[in-house]
């Protein structure tokens, strides 16, 4: 897929963070982009050199550092979303001209969550969305109308159309015999297909 509309993702994989990343990724979609996301596969090197690639690929990115202080007490911080942050700054500053028109979004939970313990992240493009889904839409959306220049459709609109389609994807996948529990499941190689192949029908491609 083309660098122009690769948009790498920087995210938690976890259950928790599902209501936050389908929503997201819907958005990227929505505005005919290509979101790349890693799945976990294999062991250290080779996720580590697919992040690598998936970043020289994407002129955009998003990473949310929301989750990765520790989440229960005595538990180890996250340091894979502030690390691949730094890969992707390291991209653009060291690449080659192509690499140096990338662009990112830093996401966190509450305003100046990060800039406090990571403060060479000051000047970037950073908001917040309180673990809120229509809010997460809006600042993607903002986000992306800034740095297009571009005027889009209204993130009530697209929430509007993110909470049909996944009213309809639910019931279609029951039929095919998914419980709640598969659907949850799902690869988001797989939801990013059944939700692409939504916005098309929509848009009468």
């Amino acid at each position: 897929m083309p660098f122009e509309t690769n948009v790498f993702i920087n995210c938690p994989f976890d259950k928790e963070y599902l209501p936050l990343l389908r929503p997201l990724l819907f958005t990227i979609l929505y505005f005919d982009l290509n979101p790349q996301i890693s799945e976990t596969r294999d062991g250290g090197t080779v996720r580590v050199e697919n992040i690598k690639q998936l970043i020289r690929q994407s002129k955009y990115s998003i990473h949310d550092l929301s989750r990765s202080g520790s989440m229960l007490a005595g538990e180890y911080p996250r340091f894979n979303m502030p690390f691949e942050l730094g890969l992707d700054i390291g991209c653009k500053v060291y690449g080659d001209k192509k690499r140096q028109s990338k662009v990112c979004l830093i996401l966190e939970q509450t305003p100046y969550q990060y800039q406090r313990v990571l403060s060479d992240i000051a000047g970037q493009d950073i908001s917040h969305h309180n673990n809120d889904k229509q809010k997460l839409i809006l600042v993607t959306r903002n986000w992306f109308s800034r740095i297009s220049g571009k005027s889009l459709d209204g993130p009530t609109k697209i929430w509007e159309n993110y909470n049909e389609f996944s009213d309809n994807m639910q019931h279609v996948l029951s039929l095919q015999g998914l419980s709640n529990d598969d659907i949850n499941e799902l690869p988001f190689t797989e939801f990013i297909k059944i939700a692409r192949q939504w916005l098309n029908t929509r848009k009468g491609i």
